[in-house]
């Protein structure tokens, strides 16, 4: 079994940095949001770069994220706004960047909300950050070995 670093760096990928916010709040201390994303454009250019170690040199500052860069990433985490056809075209692109196994963690396509519902409330966030726990702590638990997207 890998030893993980602790806490575990991620990138984080949001419609809001709101939302993104409270997420990264939740999910420490066991977690650390280095990068926050929320474009489909910056995440086909960021990811890439966050995977291999590096610096993305982004020009979007949304105030969410660490940018401790010395450390990369294990896991990218994907709000319910990004799409798992988006998702997986990214992870394809991505393929090889990274040396140790990522957890790409998407929302379940089967329990996204009503495109017509109202925004997200106040306990989103919450609600969010703990089903994206449950399964990273599963990831982890089974050796954080496998690469490869989870839904939550």
């Amino acid at each position: 079994m890998l030893t993980l670093p602790k806490p575990l760096p991620v990138v984080l990928c949001g419609k809001t940095a709101a939302i993104g916010g409270g997420v990264s709040g939740f999910l420490q201390p066991d977690y650390e949001v280095v990068h926050f994303i929320q474009s489909n454009e910056a995440a086909l250019k960021e990811i890439p770069e966050l995977l291999a170690g590096r610096d993305p040199q982004s020009s979007d500052d949304n105030g969410v994220g660490t940018h401790d860069y010395s450390k990369p990433p294990r896991a990218v985490i994907f709000g319910r706004g990004f799409p798992l056809e988006n998702i997986e075209q990214y992870y394809k692109a991505c393929a090889g960047s990274n040396a140790d196994p990522v957890a790409w963690i998407a929302g379940d396509p089967a329990k996204k909300p009503d495109p017509n519902a109202p925004p997200p409330g106040p306990g989103y966030a919450k609600f969010a950050t703990d089903g994206v726990k449950a399964v990273l702590e599963k990831w982890k638990e089974e050796g954080a070995t496998k690469d490869g997207i989870i839904l939550w």
